[in-house]
């Protein structure tokens, strides 16, 4: 009876020890995802506004269109030290809300 009980405690012990490893598998994957996305957006950015940067300056030789242009692309440069530097904690952090979110009970 005693090893009946203990077997069955070992067997959902287990059974909860592969849904968290599967559970932790799969926010890694979604941290993981959440990281290209960033470094993606960062990136794109970082194009988008120096295509402009590119664009003013070429289009206009002025002082003023050159210190426009370049303010764009300090600006750009900062979004993107900005979006680059969402550490792991960070996007952790939306990861779990988003987790909770659909788990039942949270």
């Amino acid at each position: 009876m005693e090893q009946a009980i203990l077997n069955t405690v070992f067997k959902e012990e287990r059974e909860i020890r592969e849904m968290v490893a599967a559970e932790q598998q799969r926010a890694d994957e979604n941290l993981a995802e959440l990281r290209r996305e960033c470094a993606d957006m960062a990136a794109q950015e970082e194009v988008r506004l120096k295509g402009e940067l590119a664009a003013a300056v070429e289009a206009v030789g002025t002082g003023e269109a050159r210190r426009r242009a370049e303010a764009v692309l300090a600006e750009a440069e900062e979004r993107t030290k900005r979006l680059a530097g969402f550490g792991d904690d960070l996007l952790r952090g939306f990861l779990q809300r988003g987790i909770r979110s659909i788990l039942p009970g949270e």
